[in-house]
């Protein structure tokens, strides 16, 4: 029996739909139906790579379309509340970048998706790949109970024309864009019920006037702790992640995009796992627990969307609001302690610190 494919539309055009378009249109569970960008000339041109797709000059007209079953949103994050929110409200799936512009946004959109019943997933892909799934479930076996996690994750932007620049389009700058992935290594290997305290320092360009560069650390219930440090400014790409637990240590190079087959990667004889540590183990000692996968996280989360489309039940979906919704309650938390910093020092930060999120 053949199984139809679900039928996706693009709502944008830039850096980002460029990576998932071709995992789109090659996975076997979903198709690229449609690309809208703010002019058809833009569309046209993106979709000349893609047989069988349509150009569409505006996201109404796309989520207008009987043809698309879902819109993943590869917009900017001022722009991604309304699109999804009239996407939902048209009776079709979202996959959603992230960062969301705030809580209290997903939060809404999230009721649509309830009232529906439609899927609402946010596009991390990490969480995708075999690995995330292993290492948790094998977590508390390795090194007892969880207690802190720490991230570190960088990746050299200095093109100040990158719309990461804006903070008109991406008010939170390198914190939103990078912190987003180390809290959600929280969700997922820490599995905090409630944050308790934290304290923030950030960067900001001097010309921009966009974040560059935040470091932080967060307690939450139960003596839990993460420390985090992002941005664009090391000159290098490191995604490092360690949790460590009562008996333990598991730790990752490359926590955010797998060496192997991450996008901008294409490294076949690297394996992708993680290092478990214990007692005074040096590094002969280290165990690397290999966790394979045939294809690549991107594609991967592909596939899930479309599974959840076509088999998940409302607890399934709910999975995946309530993870999205914690890593962004924890971002948000982030934020407003970098803007408490920018009106302490409004000499340092005077655009930054004019800036709110609802």
């Amino acid at each position: 029996m053949t199984m139809t494919k679900v039928k996706i539309g693009i709502v944008g055009t830039g850096f980002i739909a460029t990576i998932l378009a071709p995992q789109i249109q090659s996975s076997k569970k979903a198709r690229l139906d449609a690309v809208s960008s703010r002019t058809l000339a833009k569309a046209e041109s993106f979709v000349a790579n893609y047989p069988g797709a349509i150009a569409v000059e505006g996201a109404d007209q796309l989520i207008a379309r009987d043809d698309v079953d879902a819109v993943y949103i590869a917009t900017p994050t001022s722009a991604k509340e309304d699109v999804a929110s009239r996407a939902l409200t048209a009776g079709k799936h979202v996959l959603i970048e992230k960062p969301l512009h705030s809580a209290a946004s997903f939060k809404r959109l999230s009721a649509l998706a309830r009232q529906k019943g439609l899927v609402l997933m946010d596009a991390t892909h990490f969480v995708h790949h075999p690995r995330t799934s292993a290492m948790r479930q094998r977590l508390t076996a390795l090194i007892g109970a969880p207690r802190s996690l720490h991230t570190m994750f960088y990746f050299p932007f200095s093109d100040r024309e990158n719309i990461r620049f804006d903070p008109i389009d991406e008010p939170m700058g390198a914190a939103g864009d990078m912190a987003w992935y180390s809290m959600r290594a929280v969700v997922e290997y820490l599995a905090p019920d409630a944050l308790e305290d934290i304290k923030v320092f950030a960067e900001w360009d001097p010309h921009s006037g966009a974040v560059i560069r935040a470091t932080g650390v967060l307690q939450f219930n139960a003596g839990k702790t993460a420390t985090f440090d992002v941005g664009y400014t090391a000159g290098a790409a490191v995604m490092e992640l360690t949790v460590a637990g009562t008996s333990g240590i598991l730790t990752q190079d490359d926590f955010v995009l797998d060496w192997q087959s991450g996008f901008g990667f294409d490294n076949p004889d690297i394996q992708t796992g993680f290092i478990h540590r214990s007692g005074l183990a040096t590094r002969n000692d280290f165990a690397f627990i290999e966790t394979p996968s045939e294809r690549s996280q991107h594609a991967l989360m592909i596939d899930n969307f479309a599974d959840l489309i076509r088999n998940g039940d409302a607890a399934e979906r709910e999975i995946w609001l309530s993870a999205t919704e914690k890593t962004q309650v924890f971002l948000d938390a982030i934020w407003q302690e970098i803007q408490t910093q920018a009106r302490a020092s409004p000499a340092m930060t005077p655009q930054v610190n004019m800036r709110e999120n609802p």
